[in-house]
């Protein structure tokens, strides 16, 4: 500290003004540009509590003479008066207004500067105007901050004694916040970007494999708790308890897999989140660098600014619903549990799948209801989850929605299918373009509700072994049993055979209503066996039902005694507990592997499948066929004329021969509907030897694995990003694409 310095700080007694000092400043980004920061107007108060104001000229510079003795206060505090709409939105919205400055706005529109970058600094900059150099942050400058990021650790911060001795010798007059400098000097202020980083998701209405890796990931993160600290912000200190605050504090989230930590602790602070509720392994999500505004937003906690009851609410009161039940004997609570958030270009709603052992029970409850606020109905257990989470998205997308913000909702299993009624009933009543992505969802809805349901955009993931999206299966929504056996579903995947079982179409309309369906567009991921004990997965739209109901026939045929059913309990936990059916070890694997399938093939020009995947397909599928053939002769040997009463009595069971003549006359019914629909999956399967023959000669675009982010014009920088990391590289995970198609899309 030189001798002014030490003058400014221990002159204790009033100067006078004709005698006063001198400052200047200039503010610039990362690069020592302060083209961004012209015009800002500053106030910049001295230790007499005397005000200054004015304006940075057009290269971001200001100089102020006449102040008294002693350290100042800069604060640029004017509030945004630009004319973006998005900005005047969010500063202006009926809930949690933000408290938006020029400022902010203007360091938003800056970069950071990459770490070893040679382009030069505010340091550089500042050395060559022989100034004092600093980095400071926007949240330092004005009053509000609660809404802005953590304060960042600064290289080289301005000293915190400097504002404290100008606010003490101001006696009050000198404002709480604001940067404080020394007179006489002249400084070049840094200022820290204020940007974020947002996953790449597409809002084109077609599939896209970002969307698929993307929100495969955050669906995953649903499973998570929120994360926040302290839960309740008005609890008193506790003086036991060193690290809790006091009421009123600012809220954090430390925990690493929670909602609050990927949105606001990573992402909100331009760092890539790498685990997603209790996951071990690590999956980078692909990123985007936005301005900070428009990030997905977590809602600040600031009593002190909002005194709306409603704006007082914290930030898991407002994004985070959880239903929980209080043991197996509450049937009040769902134990549903959702999250919601939003950014400049859409509201991202995820659904928790089944996560407690009462989940497997409402999997499992099946009788069908009226679907509340749309048409047909829907399997109960699914409606009850739907009923729970409607009233919390409905106060949030009515508070966040701004023009026509896109509205994409996803879930993975029983959250699949709550999704798919929350979807349609935002299609109804909020966004006819809503985007539906799903894993391992079940059949939620009837052939009514599927009907009035079909301009809904969804697309519907099934993975290679998943029971899951076979369910409901026959028993669970018919009071009584339907049990037809025979041999169906023989397609092995090239991996894992399944063998007989029940016919997968039949029983699936409950007595006195109509049948379940499912509603979107099936993506199915088909593993295959190559040479070389190679395995790689394809996904693919197959066309016909057999591949994604063979993993139920295996489970039900493994469960089934006495061609009667199976055991509730045990069954449901094999059906949710299935590899394959998981996200991690099953549905984020394989999303991985496809979008860097797609990535190399579009990078290299190359076809999405190769000519000995092709082959191993057909095969699969002729397997498949020969199968449905054999059972269908087999059926018409046995039941002559579609009719059990046509049947040979040396050939009819114990229990058709003690059965009723309804009693046959419903067996008859079913065994009609089972040939038919084998009739009909046959000629499905023709379209299907056209779906491989059309896969394997297709390219794609640009736009097949980035959908409306291939406009972007730093893709390539956000690619990058991403594939920098050794865990996007590694040889294990390399290894599920076929080594033809391989190749860096860096």
């Amino acid at each position: 500290m030189d001798l002014r310095e030490t003058q400014s700080l221990s002159d204790q007694k009033r100067s006078c003004a004709a005698l006063g000092d001198s400052i200047s400043f200039r503010l610039v980004d990362e690069f020592g540009d302060a083209k961004p920061y012209a015009g800002l107007k500053y106030e910049l108060f001295d230790s007499e509590g005397i005000k200054h104001s004015g304006s940075l000229d057009a290269d971001g510079f200001a100089r102020v003479d006449g102040q008294y003795a002693g350290p100042l206060v800069l604060t640029i505090t004017e509030a945004y008066q630009g004319a973006d709409d998005f900005y005047t939105a969010i500063s202006t919205r009926g809930s949690y207004p933000i408290k938006l400055t020029q400022l902010q706005v203007a360091a938003e529109q800056t970069l950071h500067r990459p770490i070893g970058s040679s382009a030069k600094t505010g340091a550089y900059r500042a050395s060559s105007e022989k100034a004092e150099f600093f980095n400071v942050e926007v949240r330092q400058f004005v009053q509000h901050s609660r809404h802005l990021p953590p304060a960042a650790k600064l290289s080289k911060p301005v000293p915190e004694g400097w504002a404290k001795l100008a606010c003490n010798l101001a006696a009050g007059k000198v404002p709480s916040f604001g940067v404080g400098l020394l007179p006489g000097k002249h400084y070049v202020l840094e200022v820290r970007a204020l940007r974020a980083y947002r996953p790449l998701i597409s809002l084109a209405p077609t599939f896209s494999a970002i969307n698929l890796y993307n929100l495969s990931l955050f669906a995953t993160l649903s499973y998570g708790d929120f994360g926040q600290v302290p839960e309740d912000p008005n609890a008193p200190k506790d003086p036991k308890d060193p690290k809790s605050q006091e009421p009123g504090g600012e809220i954090k989230f430390p925990t690493v897999g929670t909602v609050g930590h990927v949105l606001q602790t990573c992402l909100a602070c331009c760092q890539e989140p790498m685990r997603y509720a209790d996951a071990k392994t690590v999956n980078y999500p692909v990123v985007e660098d936005v301005p900070y505004s428009k990030r997905l937003e977590i809602i600040p906690y600031d009593p002190d600014l909002y005194q709306n009851e409603d704006d007082r609410k914290t930030p898991s009161q407002v994004h985070f619903f959880n239903d929980q039940r209080q043991g197996m004997t509450d049937w009040v609570n769902t134990d549903t549990q959702a999250y919601a958030t939003h950014d400049d270009r859409m509201i991202l709603i995820a659904i928790r799948g089944t996560a407690e052992k009462w989940d497997a029970w409402r999997d499992g409850d099946a009788e069908q209801v009226p679907v509340e606020g749309g048409v047909g109905k829907a399997h109960q257990g699914f409606h009850e989850g739907y009923v729970a989470v409607k009233a919390f998205l409905t106060e949030y997308i009515e508070r966040f929605r701004i023009g026509d913000q896109r509205i994409v909702v996803c879930g993975h299993s029983l959250g699949g299918a709550i999704a798919l009624l929350v979807a349609e009933w935002i299609r109804r009543n909020y966004d006819p373009a809503v985007i539906l992505y799903t894993f391992g969802s079940p059949r939620a809805g009837d052939a009514e509700f599927v009907e009035g349901a079909k301009s809904l955009v969804h697309h519907r993931i099934v993975n290679n072994n998943d029971p899951v999206p076979s369910v409901p299966v026959p028993w669970m929504d018919t009071k009584k049993a339907v049990w037809i056996t025979g041999i169906t579903a023989t397609v092995t995947g090239g991996v894992a055979p399944v063998v007989g079982g029940i016919v997968f179409g039949a029983g699936l309309s409950r007595l006195g209503g109509k049948p379940y369906r499912h509603q979107g567009e099936q993506r199915y991921f088909m593993p295959l066996r190559l040479p070389g004990n190679q395995v790689s997965s394809v996904l693919w739209t197959p066309g016909c039902e057999g591949l994604e109901e063979s993993a139920m026939t295996q489970l039900c045929y493994a469960n089934v005694k006495n061609n009667d059913t199976p055991d509730r309990s045990s069954f449901g936990v094999q059906v949710m507990n299935g590899a394959d059916h998981t996200m991690l070890g099953g549905y984020i694997p394989a999303c991985w592997a496809t979008f860097r399938r797609w990535q190399d093939a579009q990078a290299s020009c190359g076809t999405v499948l190769t000519a000995r995947e092709a082959v191993n397909m057909r095969a699969q599928i002729k397997s498949y066929s020969e199968a449905l053939e054999k059972w269908q002769k087999v059926q018409q040997e046995e039941y002559p004329g579609r009719s059990i009463e046509t049947r040979p009595n040396d050939r009819a069971t114990a229990l058709q021969r003690r059965s009723t003549m309804s009693d046959l006359q419903a067996r008859q019914k079913e065994i009609d509907s089972a040939i038919k629909h084998n009739e009909k999956e046959l000629d499905n399967v023709k379209n299907t030897y056209q779906n491989i023959k059309d896969l394997e000669a297709k390219t794609l675009e640009l736009s097949d694995v980035y959908g409306d982010r291939s406009e972007l014009p730093k893709l390539q920088d956000h690619i990058d990003r991403w594939f920098a990391h050794v865990e996007n590289q590694a040889l294990v995970r390399v290894a599920q694409i076929p080594q033809a198609t391989t190749s860096s899309t860096a």
